[in-house]
Protein backbone atom coordinates (compact mmCIF):
# COMPACT_ATOMS: atom_id res chain seq x y z
CA UNK A 1 0.00 0.00 0.00
CA UNK A 2 1.37 3.28 -1.25
CA UNK A 3 2.41 6.43 1.81
CA UNK A 4 2.69 9.49 1.10
CA UNK A 5 4.99 12.57 2.14
CA UNK A 6 5.00 16.14 1.40
CA UNK A 7 8.43 17.13 1.35
CA UNK A 8 9.26 21.07 0.83
CA UNK A 9 12.78 22.30 2.33
CA UNK A 10 15.63 25.00 2.02
CA UNK A 11 18.02 23.24 3.11
CA UNK A 12 18.73 20.49 0.64
CA UNK A 13 21.09 18.73 2.42
CA UNK A 14 20.94 14.64 1.76
CA UNK A 15 17.68 15.32 0.84
CA UNK A 16 18.18 13.37 -2.87
CA UNK A 17 18.96 9.91 -1.14
CA UNK A 18 16.38 10.60 1.14
CA UNK A 19 13.47 10.69 -1.06
CA UNK A 20 14.67 8.33 -3.17
CA UNK A 21 14.36 5.79 -0.39
CA UNK A 22 10.88 6.69 0.41
CA UNK A 23 10.07 6.43 -3.34
CA UNK A 24 11.72 2.54 -3.17
CA UNK A 25 9.86 2.08 -0.01
CA UNK A 26 6.15 2.95 -2.24
CA UNK A 27 5.92 6.61 -0.60
CA UNK A 28 4.36 9.17 -3.00
CA UNK A 29 6.51 12.39 -3.12
CA UNK A 30 4.24 15.54 -3.27
CA UNK A 31 6.55 18.60 -3.44
CA UNK A 32 6.54 22.18 -4.20
CA UNK A 33 8.79 25.18 -5.69
CA UNK A 34 12.56 24.91 -5.77
CA UNK A 35 12.03 21.97 -3.81
CA UNK A 36 10.29 19.76 -7.01
CA UNK A 37 12.83 20.94 -9.44
CA UNK A 38 15.69 19.76 -7.62
CA UNK A 39 14.32 16.25 -7.29
CA UNK A 40 13.07 16.40 -11.14
CA UNK A 41 16.69 17.03 -12.06
CA UNK A 42 17.73 14.15 -10.43
CA UNK A 43 15.41 12.11 -11.74
CA UNK A 44 13.50 11.67 -8.91
CA UNK A 45 9.37 11.13 -9.84
CA UNK A 46 7.29 13.41 -7.75
CA UNK A 47 4.03 15.20 -7.84
CA UNK A 48 3.70 18.77 -8.07
CA UNK A 49 1.88 20.08 -4.83
CA UNK A 50 -0.06 22.56 -7.33
CA UNK A 51 -0.85 19.63 -9.61
CA UNK A 52 -2.40 17.92 -7.32
CA UNK A 53 -4.46 20.88 -5.50
CA UNK A 54 -5.19 22.56 -8.41
CA UNK A 55 -4.00 25.83 -7.05
CA UNK A 56 -0.67 27.28 -8.62
CA UNK A 57 1.28 29.13 -6.55
CA UNK A 58 0.75 32.88 -5.65
CA UNK A 59 1.66 35.99 -4.61
CA UNK A 60 5.53 35.50 -5.97
CA UNK A 61 5.02 32.17 -4.04
CA UNK A 62 4.02 33.32 -0.47
CA UNK A 63 0.97 30.53 -1.09
CA UNK A 64 2.00 27.26 -2.11
CA UNK A 65 1.15 24.78 0.50
CA UNK A 66 -1.69 26.69 2.50
CA UNK A 67 -4.59 24.94 0.77
CA UNK A 68 -7.18 21.89 2.50
CA UNK A 69 -6.42 19.33 0.06
CA UNK A 70 -2.56 19.41 1.94
CA UNK A 71 -3.74 20.08 5.45
CA UNK A 72 -6.69 17.67 5.58
CA UNK A 73 -4.22 14.65 4.57
CA UNK A 74 -2.18 15.89 7.23
CA UNK A 75 -4.45 16.75 10.15
CA UNK A 76 -7.23 13.71 9.48
CA UNK A 77 -6.77 11.35 12.67
CA UNK A 78 -6.82 7.35 11.21
CA UNK A 79 -8.74 6.40 14.11
CA UNK A 80 -11.77 8.82 13.67
CA UNK A 81 -14.31 7.32 10.84
CA UNK A 82 -15.48 11.04 10.03
CA UNK A 83 -12.61 11.97 9.77
CA UNK A 84 -11.13 9.33 7.32
CA UNK A 85 -14.48 10.18 5.24
CA UNK A 86 -13.79 13.29 4.65
CA UNK A 87 -10.37 12.20 2.74
CA UNK A 88 -12.98 9.62 1.06
CA UNK A 89 -14.98 12.25 -0.02
CA UNK A 90 -12.15 14.59 -0.96
CA UNK A 91 -9.83 11.99 -2.76
CA UNK A 92 -7.41 12.74 -0.53
CA UNK A 93 -4.71 10.37 0.61
CA UNK A 94 -3.40 10.72 4.43
CA UNK A 95 -0.23 11.92 4.82
CA UNK A 96 2.29 9.72 7.01
CA UNK A 97 5.48 11.68 6.26
CA UNK A 98 6.42 15.99 6.17
CA UNK A 99 9.52 16.93 5.56
CA UNK A 100 10.40 20.62 5.98
CA UNK A 101 13.26 22.86 6.74
CA UNK A 102 12.33 26.71 6.57
CA UNK A 103 13.83 29.69 5.32
CA UNK A 104 17.08 31.00 7.01
CA UNK A 105 15.77 33.62 8.84
CA UNK A 106 17.28 33.28 11.87
CA UNK A 107 20.75 33.01 10.18
CA UNK A 108 19.92 36.09 7.90
CA UNK A 109 19.14 38.30 10.84
CA UNK A 110 22.83 37.34 11.71
CA UNK A 111 23.82 38.10 8.65
CA UNK A 112 22.58 41.91 8.38
CA UNK A 113 23.66 42.18 12.18
CA UNK A 114 27.76 41.21 10.85
CA UNK A 115 27.72 43.27 7.91
CA UNK A 116 26.44 46.27 10.00
CA UNK A 117 22.86 46.82 8.07
CA UNK A 118 20.48 48.44 10.41
CA UNK A 119 17.10 48.15 8.40
CA UNK A 120 15.38 45.36 8.69
CA UNK A 121 12.71 45.48 5.99
CA UNK A 122 14.68 43.13 3.59
CA UNK A 123 14.30 40.45 6.04
CA UNK A 124 10.81 40.43 5.74
CA UNK A 125 10.63 37.53 2.88
CA UNK A 126 12.84 35.50 5.14
CA UNK A 127 10.44 34.65 7.47
CA UNK A 128 8.60 31.41 6.81
CA UNK A 129 4.79 30.90 6.75
CA UNK A 130 3.88 27.94 4.98
CA UNK A 131 6.77 26.16 6.59
CA UNK A 132 6.18 26.03 9.78
CA UNK A 133 2.43 25.37 9.70
CA UNK A 134 3.03 22.43 7.74
CA UNK A 135 5.33 21.12 10.48
CA UNK A 136 3.10 22.74 12.94
CA UNK A 137 -0.17 20.20 11.82
CA UNK A 138 1.68 17.10 11.36
CA UNK A 139 3.65 17.43 14.99
CA UNK A 140 -0.12 18.02 16.37
CA UNK A 141 -0.89 14.92 14.72
CA UNK A 142 2.23 12.82 15.56
CA UNK A 143 0.09 10.28 16.85
CA UNK A 144 0.04 9.10 12.95
CA UNK A 145 2.50 11.55 11.09
CA UNK A 146 6.08 12.04 11.07
CA UNK A 147 7.36 15.50 11.22
CA UNK A 148 10.68 15.85 10.10
CA UNK A 149 12.52 19.26 10.29
CA UNK A 150 16.10 18.07 10.80
CA UNK A 151 18.01 16.78 7.89
CA UNK A 152 20.10 15.13 10.64
CA UNK A 153 17.30 12.99 11.35
CA UNK A 154 16.92 11.16 7.89
CA UNK A 155 19.41 8.46 8.63
CA UNK A 156 17.05 7.17 11.73
CA UNK A 157 14.16 7.80 9.58
CA UNK A 158 15.40 5.17 7.06
CA UNK A 159 16.88 2.70 9.44
CA UNK A 160 13.46 2.49 11.29
CA UNK A 161 11.41 2.10 7.51
CA UNK A 162 14.04 -0.47 6.88
CA UNK A 163 13.49 -2.27 10.23
CA UNK A 164 9.88 -1.95 10.93
CA UNK A 165 8.33 -0.24 7.38
CA UNK A 166 7.04 3.12 9.57
CA UNK A 167 8.26 5.14 11.34
CA UNK A 168 7.83 4.51 15.38
CA UNK A 169 5.22 6.19 17.61
CA UNK A 170 8.29 7.36 19.87
CA UNK A 171 10.08 8.85 17.02
CA UNK A 172 7.41 10.72 16.08
CA UNK A 173 6.63 12.08 19.35
CA UNK A 174 10.41 13.17 20.25
CA UNK A 175 10.13 14.75 16.03
CA UNK A 176 7.32 16.13 17.30
CA UNK A 177 9.18 17.59 20.09
CA UNK A 178 12.07 19.08 17.92
CA UNK A 179 9.50 20.71 15.36
CA UNK A 180 7.39 22.61 18.34
CA UNK A 181 11.02 23.90 20.01
CA UNK A 182 12.30 24.84 16.47
CA UNK A 183 9.20 26.72 15.57
CA UNK A 184 8.99 28.33 19.17
CA UNK A 185 12.47 29.65 19.05
CA UNK A 186 11.89 30.65 15.23
CA UNK A 187 9.14 32.95 16.03
CA UNK A 188 10.69 34.10 19.17
CA UNK A 189 12.97 35.44 17.26
CA UNK A 190 11.12 36.80 14.68
CA UNK A 191 9.15 38.72 17.46
CA UNK A 192 12.34 39.82 18.89
CA UNK A 193 12.89 41.14 15.43
CA UNK A 194 9.35 43.56 14.85
CA UNK A 195 10.48 44.63 18.60
CA UNK A 196 13.01 46.43 17.35
CA UNK A 197 11.36 48.06 14.43
CA UNK A 198 13.65 49.78 12.03
CA UNK A 199 16.89 48.90 14.16
CA UNK A 200 18.51 45.62 14.73
CA UNK A 201 21.95 47.26 15.80
CA UNK A 202 22.44 50.07 18.28
CA UNK A 203 24.56 53.13 17.66
CA UNK A 204 28.25 51.92 17.60
CA UNK A 205 26.79 48.77 15.44
CA UNK A 206 26.41 46.33 17.95
CA UNK A 207 24.03 44.13 18.41
CA UNK A 208 21.12 45.23 20.66
CA UNK A 209 21.13 43.35 23.56
CA UNK A 210 18.46 43.76 25.65
CA UNK A 211 15.30 44.05 23.22
CA UNK A 212 11.46 44.90 23.95
CA UNK A 213 11.20 41.60 23.33
CA UNK A 214 13.96 38.72 24.28
CA UNK A 215 13.33 34.65 24.43
CA UNK A 216 15.45 31.67 25.12
CA UNK A 217 13.77 28.08 24.43
CA UNK A 218 16.11 25.80 26.71
CA UNK A 219 16.57 22.19 26.78
CA UNK A 220 17.79 19.94 29.30
CA UNK A 221 21.36 18.93 29.21
CA UNK A 222 21.34 16.81 32.58
CA UNK A 223 19.90 16.71 35.80
CA UNK A 224 22.06 17.52 38.68
CA UNK A 225 22.36 16.24 42.20
CA UNK A 226 20.06 18.99 43.72
CA UNK A 227 20.53 22.61 43.90
CA UNK A 228 22.09 25.29 46.47
CA UNK A 229 20.77 22.59 49.11
CA UNK A 230 20.02 18.88 49.10
CA UNK A 231 16.03 19.71 49.76
CA UNK A 232 16.34 21.90 46.14
CA UNK A 233 15.88 19.99 42.41
CA UNK A 234 18.46 21.25 39.73
CA UNK A 235 19.55 20.61 36.42
CA UNK A 236 21.16 22.16 33.07
CA UNK A 237 19.75 23.52 30.29
CA UNK A 238 21.21 24.95 27.17
CA UNK A 239 19.56 27.52 24.70
CA UNK A 240 17.85 25.42 21.80
CA UNK A 241 20.01 25.01 19.24
CA UNK A 242 17.66 24.12 16.67
CA UNK A 243 17.97 22.10 13.87
CA UNK A 244 21.34 20.92 11.67
CA UNK A 245 23.22 22.10 15.02
CA UNK A 246 26.07 19.85 15.78
CA UNK A 247 26.69 20.49 19.66
CA UNK A 248 30.78 20.13 20.92
CA UNK A 249 30.32 20.32 24.54
CA UNK A 250 33.01 23.07 25.90
CA UNK A 251 33.95 20.52 29.12
CA UNK A 252 33.16 16.98 29.76
CA UNK A 253 33.07 14.83 32.73
CA UNK A 254 36.09 12.64 32.85
CA UNK A 255 35.68 10.71 36.39
CA UNK A 256 33.56 11.65 39.96
CA UNK A 257 30.22 11.98 41.08
CA UNK A 258 27.43 13.72 39.56
CA UNK A 259 27.64 17.34 39.47
CA UNK A 260 25.60 19.73 41.80
CA UNK A 261 24.10 23.31 41.10
CA UNK A 262 27.11 25.02 43.18
CA UNK A 263 29.61 22.63 42.06
CA UNK A 264 28.77 24.03 38.33
CA UNK A 265 28.50 27.43 39.52
CA UNK A 266 31.86 27.39 41.54
CA UNK A 267 33.65 25.84 38.30
CA UNK A 268 31.71 28.56 36.07
CA UNK A 269 33.49 31.42 38.52
CA UNK A 270 37.34 29.28 38.11
CA UNK A 271 37.15 29.18 34.48
CA UNK A 272 36.23 32.62 34.17
CA UNK A 273 38.65 33.56 36.40
CA UNK A 274 41.27 31.31 34.89
CA UNK A 275 40.63 32.72 31.61
CA UNK A 276 40.64 36.23 32.30
CA UNK A 277 43.78 35.59 34.22
CA UNK A 278 45.66 33.50 30.95
CA UNK A 279 44.42 35.88 28.92
CA UNK A 280 46.62 38.66 30.60
CA UNK A 281 49.50 36.26 31.51
CA UNK A 282 49.33 34.24 28.33
CA UNK A 283 53.54 33.02 28.35
CA UNK A 284 53.21 31.75 31.92
CA UNK A 285 50.75 28.89 33.70
CA UNK A 286 48.30 29.89 35.98
CA UNK A 287 45.87 28.21 39.02
CA UNK A 288 42.77 29.00 40.66
CA UNK A 289 40.98 27.97 43.78
CA UNK A 290 37.17 28.87 44.28
CA UNK A 291 35.19 28.21 47.40
CA UNK A 292 31.84 29.34 47.21
CA UNK A 293 32.41 31.40 44.18
CA UNK A 294 35.04 33.49 44.87
CA UNK A 295 38.59 32.79 44.69
CA UNK A 296 41.02 31.46 47.80
CA UNK A 297 43.52 31.05 45.57
CA UNK A 298 44.89 32.65 42.54
CA UNK A 299 48.65 32.59 41.12
CA UNK A 300 50.75 33.05 37.77
CA UNK A 301 54.32 31.30 37.86
CA UNK A 302 56.11 29.94 34.87
CA UNK A 303 55.47 26.33 35.69
CA UNK A 304 52.21 24.76 36.30
CA UNK A 305 53.22 22.72 39.44
CA UNK A 306 54.45 25.68 40.84
CA UNK A 307 51.67 27.58 40.36
CA UNK A 308 49.20 25.62 41.93
CA UNK A 309 51.75 25.13 45.01
CA UNK A 310 51.44 28.87 45.14
CA UNK A 311 47.33 29.09 44.18
CA UNK A 312 47.25 27.16 47.38
CA UNK A 313 49.26 28.70 49.77
CA UNK A 314 46.85 31.78 49.56
CA UNK A 315 44.69 30.26 51.92
CA UNK A 316 44.90 26.44 52.41
CA UNK A 317 42.30 26.40 55.06
CA UNK A 318 39.78 27.67 52.32
CA UNK A 319 41.27 25.70 49.39
CA UNK A 320 39.90 22.14 51.26
CA UNK A 321 37.32 21.10 49.33
CA UNK A 322 37.55 23.77 46.50
CA UNK A 323 37.15 23.99 42.78
CA UNK A 324 40.40 24.18 41.24
CA UNK A 325 41.37 24.93 37.29
CA UNK A 326 44.66 24.60 36.30
CA UNK A 327 46.77 24.77 32.90
CA UNK A 328 48.82 22.69 31.48
CA UNK A 329 49.04 18.78 30.92
CA UNK A 330 48.26 16.85 33.68
CA UNK A 331 50.76 14.78 34.52
CA UNK A 332 50.80 11.96 37.24
CA UNK A 333 53.34 14.08 39.67
CA UNK A 334 51.26 17.20 39.29
CA UNK A 335 47.68 14.49 39.64
CA UNK A 336 49.68 13.45 43.34
CA UNK A 337 50.07 17.20 44.28
CA UNK A 338 46.75 18.53 43.85
CA UNK A 339 45.27 15.38 45.49
CA UNK A 340 47.43 16.42 49.01
CA UNK A 341 44.60 17.99 49.71
CA UNK A 342 40.60 17.40 49.30
CA UNK A 343 39.41 18.33 46.09
CA UNK A 344 35.80 18.97 45.21
CA UNK A 345 36.12 19.41 41.27
CA UNK A 346 39.39 19.99 39.04
CA UNK A 347 39.24 21.62 35.81
CA UNK A 348 41.88 20.95 33.61
CA UNK A 349 42.69 21.18 29.66
CA UNK A 350 44.74 18.03 29.26
CA UNK A 351 45.83 14.79 31.28
CA UNK A 352 48.30 11.90 30.54
CA UNK A 353 47.34 8.09 31.42
CA UNK A 354 49.43 8.16 34.33
CA UNK A 355 47.11 10.97 35.47
CA UNK A 356 44.13 9.39 35.15
CA UNK A 357 45.13 6.53 36.97
CA UNK A 358 45.91 8.33 39.83
CA UNK A 359 42.86 10.89 39.94
CA UNK A 360 41.22 6.97 39.52
CA UNK A 361 42.00 6.22 42.85
CA UNK A 362 39.97 8.87 44.06
CA UNK A 363 36.52 8.13 42.64
CA UNK A 364 34.40 10.98 43.51
CA UNK A 365 36.88 13.52 42.73
CA UNK A 366 34.66 15.20 39.48
CA UNK A 367 37.60 16.04 36.64
CA UNK A 368 36.37 18.07 34.11
CA UNK A 369 38.11 18.77 30.75
CA UNK A 370 37.35 21.87 29.66
CA UNK A 371 38.49 24.01 26.11
CA UNK A 372 39.43 26.58 27.74
CA UNK A 373 40.11 28.92 24.22
CA UNK A 374 36.52 28.13 23.55
CA UNK A 375 35.51 28.95 26.26
CA UNK A 376 36.88 32.45 26.02
CA UNK A 377 35.83 32.81 22.46
CA UNK A 378 32.52 31.86 23.73
CA UNK A 379 32.42 34.09 26.62
CA UNK A 380 34.01 37.18 24.97
CA UNK A 381 30.53 36.88 22.52
CA UNK A 382 27.99 39.58 23.16
CA UNK A 383 25.49 37.73 26.05
CA UNK A 384 22.99 38.52 28.48
CA UNK A 385 22.58 37.00 31.96
CA UNK A 386 19.30 36.40 33.59
CA UNK A 387 17.59 35.88 37.38
CA UNK A 388 14.37 35.96 38.54
CA UNK A 389 12.81 38.51 40.48
CA UNK A 390 9.37 37.70 42.00
CA UNK A 391 7.17 37.05 39.29
CA UNK A 392 10.18 38.85 36.79
CA UNK A 393 13.14 38.43 35.24
CA UNK A 394 16.67 40.56 35.59
CA UNK A 395 18.41 40.67 32.82
CA UNK A 396 21.59 42.43 31.89
CA UNK A 397 24.54 42.21 29.95
CA UNK A 398 27.37 40.30 30.98
CA UNK A 399 30.46 41.91 32.66
CA UNK A 400 33.10 41.66 29.69
CA UNK A 401 34.97 45.40 30.46
CA UNK A 402 39.11 43.79 30.06
CA UNK A 403 40.38 47.14 30.75
CA UNK A 404 43.71 47.32 33.20
CA UNK A 405 46.80 49.06 34.27
CA UNK A 406 47.82 50.45 30.36
CA UNK A 407 44.50 51.99 30.01
CA UNK A 408 44.53 52.96 33.70
CA UNK A 409 44.92 56.83 34.81
CA UNK A 410 47.77 57.70 37.48
CA UNK A 411 46.16 60.27 40.26
CA UNK A 412 48.99 60.57 42.49
CA UNK A 413 52.56 61.73 42.72
CA UNK A 414 53.57 58.82 43.03
CA UNK A 415 54.22 56.75 39.95
CA UNK A 416 54.11 53.48 40.00
CA UNK A 417 57.55 51.20 39.80
CA UNK A 418 57.31 48.71 36.96
CA UNK A 419 58.05 45.78 39.26
CA UNK A 420 54.34 46.82 40.82
CA UNK A 421 52.42 47.04 36.91
CA UNK A 422 51.98 43.39 36.44
CA UNK A 423 50.63 42.79 40.04
CA UNK A 424 48.44 45.27 39.98
CA UNK A 425 46.99 44.44 36.29
CA UNK A 426 46.97 40.89 38.23
CA UNK A 427 45.05 42.26 41.38
CA UNK A 428 42.64 43.73 39.08
CA UNK A 429 41.75 41.08 37.34
CA UNK A 430 41.50 38.77 40.17
CA UNK A 431 39.11 41.74 42.07
CA UNK A 432 36.49 41.84 39.03
CA UNK A 433 36.39 38.18 39.70
CA UNK A 434 35.38 38.25 43.77
CA UNK A 435 32.14 39.49 45.15
CA UNK A 436 31.38 42.54 45.85
CA UNK A 437 32.57 44.34 48.38
CA UNK A 438 35.96 43.17 46.87
CA UNK A 439 39.38 44.10 47.90
CA UNK A 440 41.75 41.83 46.97
CA UNK A 441 45.83 41.81 48.32
CA UNK A 442 48.76 40.82 45.59
CA UNK A 443 52.00 40.33 45.35
CA UNK A 444 54.67 38.41 43.20
CA UNK A 445 51.90 37.51 40.77
CA UNK A 446 49.56 35.69 43.81
CA UNK A 447 46.87 36.39 45.35
CA UNK A 448 47.89 36.52 49.32
CA UNK A 449 44.82 38.31 50.56
CA UNK A 450 41.16 38.04 49.71
CA UNK A 451 38.48 40.57 51.49
CA UNK A 452 35.11 39.18 49.88
CA UNK A 453 30.81 39.89 50.11
CA UNK A 454 31.15 42.41 53.22
CA UNK A 455 28.95 45.02 53.82
CA UNK A 456 31.67 47.52 54.39
CA UNK A 457 34.58 47.92 52.25
CA UNK A 458 36.85 48.74 55.04
CA UNK A 459 35.73 45.69 56.71
CA UNK A 460 36.92 43.51 53.30
CA UNK A 461 39.99 45.60 53.78
CA UNK A 462 40.56 44.04 56.69
CA UNK A 463 39.61 40.62 56.13
CA UNK A 464 41.98 40.76 53.05
CA UNK A 465 44.87 42.01 55.40
CA UNK A 466 43.98 39.21 58.09
CA UNK A 467 43.81 36.60 55.85
CA UNK A 468 47.06 37.31 54.97
CA UNK A 469 48.32 37.21 57.91
CA UNK A 470 46.75 34.38 59.48
CA UNK A 471 48.73 32.19 56.23
CA UNK A 472 51.75 34.06 56.88
CA UNK A 473 51.97 35.92 53.90
CA UNK A 474 54.31 39.43 54.04
CA UNK A 475 51.89 41.71 52.72
CA UNK A 476 54.99 44.80 52.41
CA UNK A 477 55.57 45.69 49.35
CA UNK A 478 52.34 44.52 47.91
CA UNK A 479 49.09 46.07 45.85
CA UNK A 480 45.65 46.00 46.12
CA UNK A 481 42.78 46.41 43.93
CA UNK A 482 39.24 47.86 45.37
CA UNK A 483 36.41 46.62 43.02
CA UNK A 484 34.64 50.49 43.20
CA UNK A 485 35.65 53.62 44.08
CA UNK A 486 36.35 54.63 47.99
CA UNK A 487 33.61 56.93 49.61
CA UNK A 488 35.90 57.77 52.42
CA UNK A 489 40.14 57.71 52.79
CA UNK A 490 39.62 54.76 55.55
CA UNK A 491 39.99 51.67 53.04
CA UNK A 492 43.13 53.42 51.62
CA UNK A 493 44.73 53.83 54.96
CA UNK A 494 44.03 50.95 56.47
CA UNK A 495 46.01 49.07 52.94
CA UNK A 496 48.87 51.52 53.80
CA UNK A 497 49.55 50.98 57.42
CA UNK A 498 50.00 47.20 56.55
CA UNK A 499 52.44 47.81 54.37
CA UNK A 500 50.58 48.03 50.81
CA UNK A 501 52.23 51.24 48.17
CA UNK A 502 49.78 50.87 45.12
CA UNK A 503 46.01 50.25 44.77
CA UNK A 504 43.86 49.90 41.59
CA UNK A 505 39.93 51.12 42.02
CA UNK A 506 37.82 52.87 39.72
CA UNK A 507 37.84 56.17 41.04
CA UNK A 508 34.46 58.36 39.92
CA UNK A 509 33.64 59.26 43.98
CA UNK A 510 33.07 62.45 44.83
CA UNK A 511 35.54 62.29 47.56
CA UNK A 512 37.86 61.19 45.24
CA UNK A 513 40.09 64.09 45.69
CA UNK A 514 40.02 63.48 49.20
CA UNK A 515 41.21 60.06 49.19
CA UNK A 516 44.27 61.33 46.46
CA UNK A 517 45.32 63.75 49.04
CA UNK A 518 45.78 61.05 51.63
CA UNK A 519 47.56 58.75 49.12
CA UNK A 520 49.96 61.55 48.15
CA UNK A 521 50.43 62.36 52.06
CA UNK A 522 51.51 58.97 52.13
CA UNK A 523 53.54 59.00 49.44
CA UNK A 524 51.31 56.14 47.93
CA UNK A 525 50.52 55.15 44.30
CA UNK A 526 47.18 54.82 43.35
CA UNK A 527 45.42 54.51 39.56
CA UNK A 528 41.96 54.77 38.63
CA UNK A 529 40.59 52.68 35.70
CA UNK A 530 37.17 54.41 35.41
CA UNK A 531 34.85 51.01 35.12
CA UNK A 532 33.61 49.68 38.33
CA UNK A 533 32.81 45.32 38.82
CA UNK A 534 30.11 44.98 41.43
CA UNK A 535 29.58 40.83 41.64
CA UNK A 536 26.30 40.39 43.26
Amino acid sequence: MNKSAIVSVYDKKGLGPFVKFLIENDYIILSSGGTAKYLRDAGLEIQLIEEFTGQEEILGGRVKTLHPRIHAGILARRDVAGDMEVLKNMGVPPVDLVVVNLYPFLERVRETEQGGEKNHTSLIEDIDIGGPTLLRAAAKNSHFVAAVCDPNDYEMIIEEIKASRVVSLDTRRNLAKKVFAMTAEYDAEVARYFSLKERLLDDEGNRILLAPIESCILEKEADLRYGENPHQQAAVYRPFRGVNATVVPLWQQLQGKELSYNNLLDAQAAIDLFVAVESRFAEQHVSVIIKHSNPCGVAVRGNAVDAFIEARKCDPVSSFGGIIAVSGVVDGNFARTILEGFVEVLVLSDLTDEARAVFAKKKNVRVLKCDFARWKLSSDRPQWRMRCLADSYLLYSADRSSEGVSSATVVTERKPEVSMLDDLDFAWIVCKHVTSNAIVVAKGLSAIGVGAGQMSRVDSARLALERAKIHGHDVSKSVAASDAFLPFTDVLEVLNDAGIGALIQPGGSQNDSCVIESANERKMCMLFTGVRHFRH
